[in-house]
């Protein structure tokens, strides 16, 4: 096994990029369909040519995992260590997702997420990386009973998330000072996907506002819709507490059945589908229905709500690796961490009781979206509302408090 890769991913090939022979991308030669010119994502395994003539289904009765969620493409930036095959390397970086969201602007503002409490649910949080070792989460681990903070992804999905919200070196994520709280409630399958059972991701969301008193639960997972789903359920919970809960539209794709995942789906929750650099919906993208229990959905709570950046985003992987993935989990984060700057500015929205205050956020939201070329006014199916314009979103909530 080649020096500086992690033991967890030996027996993966890894091949130079034409671009930079000194990154390297996994792919896995035992999975079907495999090629040579595939660059593997590791959650779908979804090529980037040419396409995957049966890809693995993406929904399973009463399952929520991230692998409805994110198309993981691991491109591993060793560590700076002797450790590392090619010595000190020039990270990339994904500055562009923070720019154009306008979080950077509500960062010059002095805004870090001082006073907020987020807690994401997910496959755990590794915080050996060193943009991250600045925090130490609130931490419960829902499959093993533990509490010291580990990531049980193949992909450490969790901590690549909570890098996009919290991450404070090479990678400057949104609110680095929020507290965090962390739920491991997916674990990884046999077939190397993130997945976990429904009533164990509702414990967790349970876990978020009663005993941790989060402000924000942050969601980068799905599910089958399924009106007597525990996550469902629980995710209602807390929003009927004045909990803020953003979430995942779902990886749909060419599979799309015009379904978000569930709880995005939920009326009051904020769902994220995946804009890339140039604005564009991501391929993967879910579409959201204009029906709920048979009911039109109607504004702001038409799904999706939003897009964000969710293309090639890179973010604290393993150890002292960034990876870089591409999916609706991203997009999820970075609208988590620009609500937790807002909250901030205003903090009279954490008080709330009631779901008063959230109508007002996802109006203000809705309202302070940017219009996408493509996009169909008033909402579009794909793009929601609009793109996420993070400090335009702040100043529509100064102007309609209170709640």
């Amino acid at each position: 096994m080649a020096k500086g890769i992690p033991p967890e991913m030996d027996g993966i090939e890894y091949l130079p990029e034409p671009t930079d022979p000194r990154i390297l991308s996994a792919v896995d030669p035992s999975i079907a369909g495999w090629q040579d010119d595939f660059r593997a994502r590791v959650t779908g395994w979804e090529p980037l040519m040419p396409p995957i003539s049966a890809p693995p289904p993406r929904r399973a009765t009463r399952t929520i995992g991230v692998w409805v969620i994110v198309m993981f493409a691991i491109f591993m930036w060793m560590a700076y260590s002797t450790d590392a095959p090619f010595g000190k390397l020039t990270y990339n970086d994904s500055e562009w997702a923070w720019e154009d969201s306008q979080i950077r602007q509500l960062q010059q503002l002095g805004l870090n997420g001082t006073g907020v409490h987020i807690c994401i649910v997910d496959t755990g949080f590794d915080n050996s990386h060193p943009d991250l070792k600045h925090l130490t989460p609130h931490f419960r681990d829902f499959l093993n009973g533990g509490t010291k903070p580990v990531d049980l992804g193949a992909d450490k999905h969790g901590t690549m998330m909570a890098g996009i919200i919290v991450a404070n070196g090479h990678v400057k994520g949104s609110s680095p000072q929020v507290e965090l709280s962390v739920a491991a409630a997916l674990g990884t399958s046999a077939e190397g996907e993130n997945r976990g059972d429904s009533a164990i991701v509702a414990d967790a969301i349970d876990w978020c506002w009663e005993e941790q008193n989060a402000d924000i639960i942050s969601l980068s997972l799905g599910g089958v819709q399924d009106g007597d789903d525990e996550a469902m359920n629980a995710v209602e919970r807390a929003l009927s507490q004045g909990v803020f809960v953003v979430a995942a539209a779902g990886n749909d794709g060419e599979d799309d059945d015009g379904l978000l995942s569930s709880p995005a789906n939920v009326p009051l929750v904020i769902s994220v589908g995946a804009v890339d650099e140039k604005k564009t919906i991501w391929e993967g993208s879910s579409q959201g229905s204009t029906l709920f229990n048979g009911n039109a959905r109607v504004s702001p709570n038409e799904k999706p709500e939003i897009v964000a950046p969710g293309v090639s985003i890179i973010s604290t992987g393993l150890d002292k690796a960034y990876y870089s993935s591409s999916g609706t989990s991203g997009s999820t984060a970075f609208v988590s961490g620009s609500l937790a700057l807002i909250l901030q500015a205003y903090p009279e929205l954490m008080n709330s009781s009631d779901s008063s205050c959230i109508e007002l956020v996802k109006t203000s939201l809705m309202q302070s979206a940017a219009t996408a070329s493509e996009q169909i006014i008033p909402h579009d199916a794909h793009y929601g509302y609009g793109i996420l314009n993070a400090y335009d979103w702040k100043v529509e909530v100064g102007q309609n408090l209170p709640c």
